[in-house]
C-alpha cells in the first residue's frame, strides 16, 4: 500500500472536485508552537465552530 502525501491546496482541490467543501480549516500552530498552546488553539477553534468540549482544562 502506497501512501500519497499531498499539499493542503491539492487536498482541498481534490475534495472540491468530489463536490465536498471543507466546513472549517484554521491553523492551530506550527511545529515550533508548544503543545499546550496548540491544544488551547484547537479547543478555541472547535468551540467557535459549534463543538462542545467536556472536561476542558482552563
Amino acid at each position: 500500500m502506497k501512501i500519497k502525501i499531498q499539499s493542503i491546496k491539492n487536498f482541498f482541490k481534490s475534495k472540491e472536485k468530489k463536490g465536498l467543501k471543507p466546513i472549517f480549516f484554521e491553523s492551530i500552530g506550527d511545529q515550533n508552537t508548544p503543545r499546550d498552546e496548540r491544544l488551547k488553539n484547537l479547543i478555541n477553534v472547535l468551540e467557535k465552530n459549534g463543538f462542545k468540549i467536556k472536561n476542558k482544562k482552563s
